[in-house]
C-alpha cells in the first residue's frame, strides 16, 4: 500500500468513525485489538503521516499512557511506537461479521491457558511452565519455549497463537525466566464486559 492510498484509507475510515457515533460499530472502533487495522486520531487533520496507519501489533502499558506498537500499511516491516496518541479501529470485513469476531474465542490449544487466566483475573500471576501445563489440561509447551534462544516465544506478539491467548485474556508477559522455568502475566487493556 503506497502512502496515497493510506491517506484515502484514513479518510475513509475517520469519515466511518464519525457516522457511526454511538453505534455498537463507534464503540468497537474504539477498543482496537492486536492485529486489527488501526488509525491514529489525535492528529487527524493536522498533516498526514502515512506512519499512522497500520496493524496494531501490540499495546503497552494502561490508560492513559498506553503505548501503541504498530506496523505502518505501508510498510508492514518496521513497526512504530506511539505514546499520547488516541487510536481506533477500522473494519476489515463487512461490519456485522467484523463486530462479532470481537468476541469470537481464540482457537488454539492455548484457550484454556486463556480460559484460566480469565478466571484468575488478578493484576499478576506467576506460573511455573509446568502450572501453564497443567491449566492446558496437561498440554506440553513446545520444546522452543525451553529454549533460552527462543525467549521471542514469549514476546507479547498477536502473531502467535500463544501470545494471542494471553492477550485476548487481557494479559501480557511481564517477565519469563526459561532457565527458572517460570512466567509472570500482567494485565493489560483488559475488556470491558
Amino acid at each position: 500500500m503506497t502512502p496515497e492510498e493510506s491517506r484515502i484509507l484514513a479518510v475513509l475510515g475517520w469519515e466511518l468513525f464519525m457516522a457511526s457515533s454511538g453505534t455498537p460499530l463507534a464503540e468497537r472502533m474504539r477498543k482496537p485489538q492486536p492485529g486489527d487495522v488501526v488509525m491514529e486520531i489525535s492528529s487527524f487533520g493536522r498533516g498526514w503521516d502515512p506512519n499512522r496507519i497500520g496493524r496494531l501489533v501490540r499495546i503497552e502499558g494502561r490508560s492513559p499512557d498506553e503505548h501503541y506498537i504498530v506496523a505502518p500499511l505501508h510498510d508492514p516491516g518496521q513497526q512504530w511506537g506511539w505514546r499520547h496518541s488516541e487510536f481506533i479501529a477500522l473494519p476489515t470485513e463487512q461490519a456485522q461479521k467484523w463486530l462479532a469476531g470481537d468476541n469470537a474465542p481464540v482457537r488454539s490449544r492455548f484457550q484454556p491457558l486463556a480460559d484460566y487466566l480469565k478466571q484468575d483475573g488478578r493484576e499478576r500471576i506467576e506460573m511455573s511452565f509446568t502450572d501453564i501445563e497443567s491449566a492446558m489440561g496437561g498440554a506440553h509447551l513446545p520444546p522452543s519455549a525451553r529454549n533460552p534462544r527462543l525467549a521471542h516465544w514469549w514476546e507479547n506478539d498477536s502473531g502467535n497463537a500463544q501470545a494471542k491467548a494471553w492477550m485476548a485474556a487481557g494479559y501480557q508477559i511481564e517477565a519469563v525466566d526459561i532457565p527458572g522455568e517460570r512466567v509472570r502475566f500482567r494485565t493489560h487493556n483488559r475488556n470491558e464486559q
